[in-house]
C-alpha cells in the first residue's frame, strides 16, 4: 500500500519545503485588494508583515479548485493507492471538505485528519504522517497514530487586538463580542473542546498576565520530554523571545520551538499576536 501525505500552507510550510519533504501541498489564498497571492508560493513572511503594517485590506480563502484537482491527479499518476490529509482544521477553513469531495469524485481513498488547529502542530503532524508512510504504514493506521497525539494537544492564542479575527469571521459569537471591549486581553483557545473554532478561554487585563496564564495552563498538562511545544508570534520577536524564555524555565524537559505564525494565519491574528501550542509526540514504534 502506497500512501501519499497532503497538507496545506496553514502548516507554515512553503511549497518548496513540502516538496523537499515529499509532501503534497495545497496553498491557501490571500487576497490583497484585487490581487490574489498563493500562500507559501508567491507570498512569504516578509511580505505579509509589510501588508499588515500597511493596514492592507487582506482576506483569505481555501486553495484554488484547480490546484486541488491537480494535486489529486499527481497523486494518482505517481501510483499512490490512498492519501492522508493533514490540513488546517475544518472549524477555520473549508479546505478539508473540498478536498474530500474532490478525492471522492476522482476516486482516491482519503483519510482526513482533523487537527482541531493549524500552524506548527499541523506541520508536525504532516511531517510525522510522512515518516509513518515511509515506514510502510497504511492510511488507517497513520490516522489512528496521529489522532492519539492530537488528543493530547492544545493551542492558546493571545492577540494584541481582536479586530483582524473579528473581521475575518474566525471567532465564535462570544469571542467576537469581546472585540469592542477596552482593557481586555482575551486568551483564545483552538482545540478539540472548541471543535476547532476560535473561542474564549479566559479574559485578563494585560499581555503579561495573559502569557503567564498560558504558562500556568500548560503546566496542568504535565508537559515533559514526551511533548513538543511551539512558541509563535506575529512580528513581535522581542516579546516572543521573552515568552519563549518563560516556557523554557517552566518546562525544562520539553523540546521548545520558537518561530513566526505563518503568513495566511497572520492575516487573521494581526501584528503583535502571541501563540503557544503543544502536542504529544507521535509514536513511531510499531506498538499501537
Amino acid at each position: 500500500m502506497k500512501t501519499a501525505i497532503i497538507t496545506d500552507s496553514g502548516s507554515s510550510l512553503s511549497e518548496q519545503q513540502a516538496k523537499e519533504l515529499g509532501i503534497f501541498y495545497l496553498p491557501l489564498q490571500v487576497m490583497n485588494g484585487t490581487e490574489t497571492l498563493l500562500d507559501g508560493v508567491d507570498l512569504d513572511q516578509r511580505m505579509i508583515y509589510q501588508f499588515l503594517h500597511e493596514e492592507a485590506d487582506l482576506s483569505t480563502s481555501q486553495p484554488p479548485i484547480g490546484i486541488l484537482e491537480s494535486v489529486v491527479q499527481d497523486i494518482k499518476k505517481q501510483g499512490y493507492d490512498e492519501a492522508v490529509a493533514v490540513t488546517i482544521c475544518p472549524g477555520l477553513s473549508s479546505t478539508m471538505s473540498t478536498l474530500q469531495a474532490r478525492c471522492k469524485y476522482m476516486e482516491l481513498p482519503l483519510y482526513a485528519v482533523n487537527t482541531f488547529t493549524t500552524c506548527f502542530v499541523e506541520q508536525y503532524l504532516a511531517v510525522s504522517a510522512k515518516k509513518l508512510a515511509d515506514q510502510g504504514m497504511c492510511g488507517t493506521d497513520i490516522k489512528a497514530r496521529l489522532e492519539a497525539s492530537i488528543s493530547h494537544s492544545d493551542t492558546l492564542i493571545v492577540p494584541d487586538d481582536l479586530q483582524h479575527l473579528k473581521r475575518g469571521g474566525r471567532l465564535t459569537p462570544l469571542a467576537a463580542a469581546l472585540g469592542g471591549l477596552l482593557k481586555i486581553k482575551p486568551i483564545l483557545k483552538l482545540n478539540a473542546s472548541s471543535e476547532g473554532k476560535i473561542d474564549v478561554f479566559a479574559k485578563v487585563r494585560t499581555m503579561s498576565k495573559a502569557l503567564q496564564m498560558t504558562v500556568d495552563t500548560f503546566k496542568e498538562a504535565d508537559l515533559d520530554e514526551r511533548y513538543i511545544l511551539y512558541i509563535l508570534h506575529t512580528d513581535a520577536s522581542i516579546e516572543g523571545r521573552k515568552f519563549y524564555e518563560q516556557m523554557k524555565e517552566a518546562f525544562p524537559l520539553t523540546e521548545i520551538v520558537f518561530d513566526h505564525i505563518g503568513p495566511v494565519i497572520s492575516v487573521h491574528t494581526g501584528i503583535g499576536c502571541m501563540g503557544a501550542q503543544y502536542i504529544r509526540k507521535v509514536d513511531f514504534e510499531d506498538n499501537l
